[in-house]
């Protein structure tokens, strides 16, 4: 399976919480030219950055959708302003926060595969 690329990595789940990360943020990111050289200048960014945990094209209002980690609010506030903004081509950021996790990842829904 790893061979054929279905398996992709293995990790261990740690718990957002007790590693001092107590803010999960979702923030759509829009840039100035969706196909152009500034999204490309801003995937490769948006790449090497830690607080980013997950990273998605999407389509609607953004053209990116970003799951974000950190420790608190003024940690978001560093990173959105010592970060973020600083990233290439970003024209708009809006951030909404999770109050509670109702449904943490769950492993992928394979059951279309059994048939």
């Amino acid at each position: 399976l790893e061979d054929a690329g279905v398996i992709v990595g293995y990790r261990a789940v740690l718990s957002r919480r007790a590693v001092g990360l107590g803010l999960t943020a979702f923030v759509g990111v829009k840039v100035e030219r969706h196909h152009d050289e500034e999204a490309r200048a801003f995937q490769a960014a948006v790449a090497g950055v830690g607080e980013v945990i997950a990273c998605h094209l999407v389509s609607g209002e953004h053209d990116f959708l970003l799951e974000v980690a950190v420790a608190d609010l003024e940690a978001y506030e560093r990173f959105l302003l010592g970060t973020l903004l600083r990233l290439p081509g970003v024209v708009d950021v809006r951030s909404s926060f999770a109050i509670r996790t109702v449904k943490p990842p769950a492993p992928l829904p394979l059951d279309h595969l059994a048939g």
